[in-house]
């Protein structure tokens, strides 16, 4: 499943805002391939497979894509997965997924992610050899870096290999997604939060809709949560210190530190 996503943050009274983009996101939960293709290098007549059982599935028994190192005997993978069409990098740009080994015995999975300008050389840019399994209900994640591919058209996908049926028994990976963070203009949103240090009402003002307001203490605890209107939000029922209010204008969402008397 694709889907496109759009999360901004502004950290601490700065109006200028990080947007943090997802190009792709693929769960595989409807059960599809689409969007992907595979390439069994080592012509066993196995390869990527989506599964949704609690050993080869996906994350909480959903699909996910998994990829064997026994099936029926023992098996020497040299299995590709990559995306159908190329994806412009930035210099932001990390490839974020999830993964886990499909057996506590048998684990020693050894897999790599893959970048590719045609499509048909790839070349492998990160991997990891398991040492040791994760435990029961817990998955691996990675954030890996793509910046050194800035500018260019890149297909991108997983590589399972270097491992056998002998000591392992197969590499399952889910919620894949290929986000960059852009910058957003200052000037495309006129915020102010006032008066700062504030007694009771809390003033916000702004062009824009505001969505929802959020304010929490520094150690996370939501304090409040709601619809802003003209008149403020009314904070004196709040002890004295340090707060922070989280407020949704326009598919962004700002947070700004604010001192309670």
């Amino acid at each position: 499943m694709r889907k496109t996503l759009l999360l901004a943050l502004c950290l601490f009274g700065l109006v200028t805002i990080n947007a943090q983009e997802t190009t792709f996101f693929y769960d595989f939960n409807d059960n599809e391939f689409t969007g992907w293709q595979g390439y069994d290098a080592d012509g066993d007549g196995y390869n990527w497979e989506l599964h949704a059982t609690t050993i080869s599935g996906g994350m909480d028994g959903t699909y996910g894509v998994y990829s064997s190192c026994y099936m029926s005997g023992e098996l020497t993978p040299e299995n590709y997965l990559f995306t159908t069409e190329s994806y412009l990098i930035t210099e932001t740009s990390q490839l974020h997924f999830f993964h886990c080994q499909s057996d506590m015995v048998y684990f020693e999975e050894n897999f790599g992610v893959i970048v590719s300008e045609d499509g048909i050389n790839f070349l492998e840019i990160w991997s990891k050899k398991y040492t040791e399994p994760y435990p029961n209900d817990k998955w691996g994640e990675e954030f890996v870096d793509l910046s050194e591919y800035a500018g260019k058209n890149m297909y991108i996908g997983f590589r399972h290999h270097n491992c056998s049926g002998v000591d392992a028994n197969g590499i399952r990976i889910d919620n894949v997604e290929l986000t960059s963070v852009e910058s957003v203009a200052e000037n495309e949103i006129s915020f102010n939060v006032y008066p700062n240090p504030v007694e009771n009402q809390l003033l916000i003002e702004t062009e824009k809709e505001i969505t929802n307001i959020t304010i929490f203490t520094v150690n996370g605890v939501m304090m409040y949560e709601g619809r802003y209107n003209e008149e403020g939000i009314d904070i004196s029922g709040l002890n004295a210190g340090v707060y922070f209010v989280k407020v949704a204008i326009d598919n962004h969402e700002i947070i700004e530190k604010i001192i309670k008397k």
